[in-house]
């Protein structure tokens, strides 16, 4: 983030955090607070002049700065309890920028030892216990901090590493346009953001300069990436810059200009896309005389990436080899990218049923032969079709129509028997046949697991019919095990009860879908039983509906609770066990509500029950509560990373948790990052 973004930044929360302090504390009794709030105004007011230049480079000095201004505001303003502790949190997030480890252990080391003296200041009896646990969580979240930024500044200087091998290979080989192609089948597993940033520093390596600029204008995927010094690299948004994309695009040839843009003289523009037809963009380079030899660098670049760009809009993940389609990490992430825009759409899986046994008559030459005409039938539909298994293909269509879902099916199923047919000249007990499951996915809809899994079973479900057709929503897969076809009116209820829970607040209803998601998962993990999964998946959804009896200032208070005020909480697990009574469909879950406060060293409520003696299902909700309460952003939850709540748990493991199911946890933790990363990569 630039240096007067960042000022404005700081400049705005010292604001609010001097506006704050006068509502609440006059100026003789927290003076230090005030001197605090505008030493920090003035700090942020340098930073957007971007003076003095140590402030800019030095991540350690800024964060110690950071640290001692905070210190004297939480001294001033109630020390360990301070309301301005999150502040800390804040300043921490510099850390990310510090790459020397020991210059982050003394930023962590003054945040928290800042803390812990204006504790002291403040009240010469600190630290007591909650001080401490303020200071222990600060101190682990410095830690993750400092681990995310090692990680991150190792993956710049392995980019930095492998632009810098390229450059060289290329020189070695005198650029030679078979080394280009060398890259093609990496490229193709990159996304378009990946791509034009490894098109941007491998032109910066090649062509030298003190700028490269890759500008990609095709369609919706309006992109620009820049390489170099961002002080005074010239934005997309000069009219210079743009007259030098749009020439070069438009003349579909190298384009040079001599102007100087922002003390950068020198550019040479290069298009990227087919000889015929739209332009996807070009790439720039800048600060130097270019010759013809960066010329020609820079084009052999530019034939290079245009496959990739040209493939990364439909297929981010790459294409499949046989077919030629989008594979499945395509699949994930085109489709996890369209939820999370908030579309609803139909997602279809399409099985090949006796495919096994036309490759063994026909051969495997004549199977993938046969492959590649369904995938290039399926295309001619104009649909987004994506290669999922060796045998099966998901098709995704916008909306949630039922009968244009049954209609496509339908035309599928024709298409694969005709295609069959044209091979074999016949249809007998080899011609493959295809299933066909569908599932919808309502706007709102965000995981795109439960997308997959609705379809993939539905298609499993078709492969059981004589029509070989089968569709649902993706709702019950939310809180139905695998398997399991459901009960509508189990689901009626569920969803009027979260919705109840909704209107007294807001924030509670992706908490309970979330918590339910990561408690199926830790089920599936220790392999629960049918029964087990049913009563997990809804107790879990509903395990705080008991909060519908809790008074609203209580629920919503902002301070500490009284003793009262806790007591009266503690009892929502009975209040939740009286609600749902009544439903005997949902007596399985009662043993969730009640229970998922219980502890496994016997200091929980409302019972007191210890170890073994908890329900299982309720220790699962238990650690997915926990999980979920503390990685999710305020005001619901802590807002901590996954990696320091599960650090947490693992914290409290045999005395607030079972351990068998921590275990778990880390297992589907491992699982989700893994999925993140696939989409998006």
């Amino acid at each position: 983030m630039s240096s007067p973004r960042v000022g404005l930044l700081r400049v705005a929360l010292a604001g609010v955090v001097a506006l704050l302090v006068s509502q609440a504390w006059p100026l003789p009794e927290a003076r230090g607070a005030y001197l605090a709030a505008g030493i920090a105004l003035a700090f942020g007011a340098l930073l957007i002049a971007g003076r003095p230049e140590i402030l800019l480079r030095e991540g350690l000095l800024r964060t110690v700065l950071d640290a001692v201004l905070i210190s004297v505001l939480i001294a001033y303003t109630g020390g360990g309890g301070s309301p301005f502790f999150p502040l800390f949190l804040l300043a921490a997030l510099g850390i990310i920028w510090i790459e020397d480890r020991a210059k982050v252990a003394v930023a962590a080391f003054a945040l928290v030892g800042g803390y812990l003296a204006a504790a002291v200041v403040a009240d010469p009896g600190s630290p007591g216990p909650p001080v401490l646990l303020r200071a222990l969580f600060l101190a682990l979240f410095c830690l993750a901090v400092g681990f995310l930024g090692s990680e991150t500044h190792g993956l710049r200087k392995l980019a930095v590493g492998l632009s810098s091998a390229l450059a060289n290979e290329i020189d070695r080989v005198e650029r030679d346009e078979s080394l280009i192609s060398k890259f093609e089948p990496v490229l193709k597993v990159l996304s378009l953001e990946g791509v034009l940033q490894w098109t941007a520093e491998a032109a910066h390596a090649m062509g030298g300069g003190s700028y490269a600029h890759v500008a990609a204008l095709n369609g919706n995927h309006h992109r620009t990436v820049m390489q170099g010094d961002p002080d005074v690299c010239p934005s997309w948004w000069h009219p210079s810059i743009q007259r030098l994309v749009l020439w070069s695009c438009r003349e579909g040839d190298t384009v040079r200009s001599e102007e100087t843009i922002h003390g950068i003289t020198g550019f040479m523009a290069v298009p990227v896309g087919p000889a015929e037809g739209e332009r996807w963009g070009a790439v720039i380079l800048g600060g130097e005389k270019f010759g013809a030899e960066e010329e020609r660098a820079l084009k052999l670049l530019a034939e290079g990436v245009a496959p990739a760009l040209e493939n990364a809009g439909s297929a981010p993940g790459g294409l499949d080899q046989l077919t030629g389609l989008p594979n499945r990490a395509s699949l994930r992430r085109v489709l996890g990218r369209e939820l999370s825009s908030g579309r609803a759409l139909t997602a279809l899986a399409v099985g090949l049923d006796r495919f096994r046994s036309y490759e063994r008559i026909y051969g495997h030459a004549a199977g993938d032969a046969l492959l590649r005409r369904i995938g290039n039938g399926l295309e001619e539909g104009r649909q987004r079709v994506f290669r999922h298994g060796d045998d099966e293909f998901v098709v995704v269509l916008g909306g949630t129509d039922q009968t244009r879902a049954r209609r496509v099916a339908i035309a599928i199923r024709q298409l694969v028997l005709g295609e069959t047919e044209k091979v074999t000249g016949n249809l007998d007990h080899s011609t493959v046949d295809a299933a066909v499951g569908y599932a919808f996915a309502e706007a709102g809809d965000e995981d795109l697991d439960l997308v997959l899994g609705a379809a993939l079973r539905a298609l499993q479900k078709a492969k059981s019919r004589q029509e070989g057709i089968a569709g649902f929503s993706t709702v019950p897969e939310a809180w139905a095990p695998e398997g399991s076809e459901g009960d509508e009116r189990i689901v009626g209820v569920v969803k009027t009860l979260v919705e109840a829970l909704e209107a007294k607040d807001p924030y509670i209803g992706k908490h309970l879908r979330a918590v339910s998601r990561v408690a199926l998962r830790i089920g599936r993990e220790i392999s629960l039983s049918q029964e087990q999964m049913e009563a997990l998946v809804n107790g879990a959804l509903l395990h705080d509906v008991g909060k519908i009896g809790i008074p609203d200032q209580i629920l919503h208070k902002p301070g500490r609770l009284s003793e009262e005020e806790y007591e009266l909480i503690k009892q929502h697990p009975v209040l939740g066990v009286e609600i749902l009574a009544p439903v005997k469909e949902l007596t399985p879950a009662l043993s969730v509500v009640r229970h998922h406060h219980e502890r496994f060293d016997g200091k929980g409520y409302p019972d007191g029950l210890r170890g073994e003696d908890i329900p299982i299902v309720a220790r699962v909700v238990s650690v997915a509560d926990a999980f979920d309460s503390m990685i999710r952003a305020r005001p619901y939850g802590y807002g901590i990373s996954q990696e320091a709540a599960v650090q947490e748990i693992e914290a409290n493991s045999g005395t607030q948790f079972d351990p068998r199911i921590v275990r778990a946890l880390l297992e589907v933790v491992r699982d989700l990052e893994d999925r993140q990363v696939e989409t998006a990569g």
